[in-house]
């Protein structure tokens, strides 16, 4: 028997000894908080059908899930790529008017390799509110109050609002393949690209001009002035997270108008944290929700933090 047959793919490790306990130990403080704050601990599966995965409202997620078959059922099954939606198909199976709070931890596995590790596999742990359109400030700050728990007492909170270029994208009309190739050129920041591409593809220079302000909109919230004049929505945006930036008691807030981490069903606010001298998020999170019935939506707000990722940055400090 060769060594290699011990081999790991690429993408993946085994965590063990002392490293396996402190692992063990940060999940359990984060739990723990969790539910002395009143969220409700749940397990989802590891498998799902690859159909249903993340509902109706992100075919981004199937495309990230690993597939396979099962030959004692018909449909294929995956093994999940984000533990948030498993969460609002829970809460939708209670169909519950009254606000609910989960927590959960658990190992999610994407195609495509998104951590600092370069990892295909993290372990996530999080929160989900369902059905108050006001916790904001308690997510961000139970958000804050979890890395402060496990001694990562500096780093950046990046904030941002969805609204002002979904309603740029949506006034152009683009097919759905289309709009996905703009939206990754935005997220790329590249001017250059932008302008390349849109002039390929008939974008109105009004809305290009909009898209490149909201491109360089980071930074501190003075970069939000010039998108307040793009229309009453943008305006109402600006606002808020003007509100939320005065109700923080963070140190290092960065705004950031087209950097939205995660899949793409976040509709409104979203946030990530970052530590220094490490390019990738360490926990992301915002606003979403689901269709409970024909004519009302159930809003929700959660995040979720990289065990993994957050384990080797304090065995770096």
């Amino acid at each position: 028997m060769t060594s290699g047959y011990f081999n790991l793919p690429g993408g993946v490790e085994d965590i063990l000894s002392e490293r396996a306990l402190e692992l063990e130990n940060l999940r359990r403080t984060l739990i723990d908080l969790y539910s002395q704050k009143g969220f409700s601990l749940v397990y989802p599966s590891i498998i799902e059908f690859a159909d249903a995965i993340g509902g109706e409202v992100n075919s981004e997620l199937k495309k990230r899930a690993f597939t396979f078959s099962d030959n004692s059922i018909s449909s294929d099954l995956a093994i999940r790529p984000d533990i948030s939606q498993q969460i609002a198909r829970i809460d939708q199976a209670s169909n519950s008017e009254e606000i609910k709070k989960y927590c959960y931890a658990g190992e999610v596995i994407k195609k495509r390799k998104d951590s600092f590790a370069k990892s295909i596999l993290a372990i996530k742990s999080g929160v989900e509110i369902f059905g108050s359109d006001g916790s904001e400030i308690e997510i961000i700050d139970l958000l804050l109050e979890s890395l402060d728990s496990v001694g990562l007492t500096s780093s950046c909170l990046s904030l941002g609002r969805t609204e002002v270029l979904d309603e740029i994208i949506k006034d152009e009309n683009l097919p759905e393949l289309k709009e996905k190739k703009l939206r990754e050129i935005i997220s790329d920041k590249s001017e250059s690209n932008l302008i390349e591409w849109s002039d390929s593809n008939k974008v109105d220079k009004k809305s290009l001009g909009k898209i490149i302000t909201l491109m360089h909109s980071y930074g501190d919230i003075q970069c939000l002035e010039k998108i307040s004049s793009f229309s009453k929505l943008a305006k109402n945006s600006v606002e808020n997270l003007k509100a939320i930036t005065e109700k923080i008691s963070h140190e290092n807030i960065h705004i950031d108008m087209t950097d939205f981490p995660g899949f793409n069903y976040h509709q409104g606010l979203v946030f990530s944290v970052h530590s220094q001298n490490f390019g990738f998020a360490i926990a992301n999170g915002g606003q979403y929700s689901y269709q409970k019935n024909s004519e009302e939506k159930r809003l929700a707000i959660g995040f979720d933090i990289d065990l993994i990722s957050l384990l080797n940055i304090k065995e770096n400090d």
